[in-house]
């Protein structure tokens, strides 16, 4: 008798146990939201890193028709994006450098936002290659990197500095 109630016992504490594990799995799981970063102060600390930036054309989330603007650097859902920016060259020959950053509402989507940033660096290496080769060592130095819900392209001379920054700034 004794045994069969320890049996019992240790079946409903498993399968207590399952049950609280499958609850909780859905708070673990997807859903998860970015850090609650400023991308206004993100991009003002970014684009300080040289005067240069500040001469470059700007479109952000903040612009009208911002899911059109979007389409400019990524093919992602604009459902799924938070807030973006992106710093350009007016002039695209002679100067290939870009920051282009995207905050993704869930940082399940964070992946894709990465995924989408890497293509547009790479159809920017293809277009630098038909017409402004110079400025091929640069965009192959070019870079995404992603913290906190963030994904960010940097291409530029002084890409090691941005970057450092970038982490400084969505690690706080």
């Amino acid at each position: 008798m004794k045994k069969r109630a320890l049996v019992h016992s240790v079946k409903g504490a498993a399968a207590f146990a399952v049950t609280v594990l499958l609850l909780c799995l859905p708070l673990a799981s997807c859903g998860e939201k970015p850090a609650d970063i400023d991308m206004y102060d993100l991009c003002k600390t970014m684009s300080g890193a040289s005067d240069k930036w500040q001469e470059m054309k700007y479109a952000s989330s903040e612009d009208n028709a911002p899911a059109e603007l979007l389409e400019n650097i990524s093919d992602m859902d604009y459902a799924k994006v938070n807030a973006f920016f992106i710093y350009y060259a007016a002039e695209g020959a002679g100067n290939a450098d870009e920051i282009a950053v995207i905050q993704v509402k869930n940082k399940a989507d964070l992946t894709e936002a990465a995924d989408s940033l890497t293509a547009h660096l790479n159809k920017r290496k293809s277009l630098y290659a038909t017409y402004d080769r110079s400025q091929l060592a640069k965009l192959e130095k070019g870079r995404v990197i992603t913290k906190n819900g963030i994904a960010a392209l940097i291409v530029a001379d002084d890409a090691d500095q941005i970057e450092d920054i970038f982490f400084q700034a969505v690690s706080r």
